[in-house]
């Protein structure tokens, strides 16, 4: 992590410098409320300013082209942990939550997804992921406070735990999460770090432990590096494999 942020300042420091007075004077007053921020407002600014860049939901501190690569890696292990799980994709109830750019979302299309629905707190890119995936089903909702309708065999929430900063919110979106996800369900999580702390204005880790918390009976996979983080798949005690169609 310090090495990273080093070669980041040796790299562009003046880049490194507006980012970081951005981050934690600007962007603070701008969107702060209180110990916790006006997330829909901020990601609507930020996808707006990037578009369906993965530097939008990435690293801004990276080009696009090492966004890319630094997702591509992920991606192959998010599928291999999907294919893990042997879900059959064309028949399975599919809920993102957190869609973004669309960048999973092509994933699990290209994995066979039929039934899918993206969650997002903001709709900025709903237009374009519309018109892309026109068989799927997006929607505006916060998770920390918003009701997700109807029951998904497959949960998929990746980078937006790090996001919650209030604890009780984190516990509410764990808790939705646990209210749609169907009985023999599977929930794939990341990132899971290897301690809880708070960071910036926008962001904290959460350990496997504080999840672990929220999911009492439930089985978890063994934790799989993603991106600097781990990826865990977590169902209900005695779950079988997914086929709901």
């Amino acid at each position: 992590m310090v090495e990273n942020i080093f070669l980041k300042l040796i790299k562009d420091p003046f880049g490194f410098i507006k980012r970081g007075l951005y981050k934690t004077i600007i962007a603070p007053f701008k969107y702060g409320k209180g110990n916790d921020y006006d997330a829909k407002s901020y990601w609507n600014d930020r996808f707006r300013k990037y578009d369906h860049a993965l530097r939008g939901v990435g690293d801004e501190g990276l080009s696009e082209e090492e966004n890319k690569k630094a997702y591509e890696e992920a991606a192959g292990v998010f599928r291999g942990l999907c294919l893990q799980e042997n879900i059959d994709f064309n028949n399975i109830n599919v809920l993102e939550i957190g869609c973004g750019t669309g960048f999973y979302t092509q994933i699990l299309h290209g994995l066979g997804v039929q039934h899918y629905t993206g969650v997002d707190i903001t709709d900025a890119l709903f237009s374009g992921l519309a018109k892309k995936f026109s068989k799927y089903t997006f929607i505006m909702k916060d998770i920390t406070a918003d009701t997700i309708e109807g029951k998904f065999g497959l949960v998929v929430m990746i980078d937006v735990i790090e996001h919650i900063v209030i604890e009780s919110k984190f516990s509410a979106a764990m808790e939705n999460v646990k209210k749609c996800l169907s009985g023999d369900g599977i929930f794939i999580l990341a990132p899971i770090m290897h301690e809880s702390k708070r960071h910036l204005f926008h962001t904290r880790s959460y350990s496997s432990d504080d999840i672990k918390r929220e999911f009492p009976g439930y089985v978890f996979s063994k934790l799989t590096p993603f991106r600097g983080s781990y990826i865990v798949s977590i169902r209900k005690q005695g779950g079988d494999v997914v086929n709901e169609k």
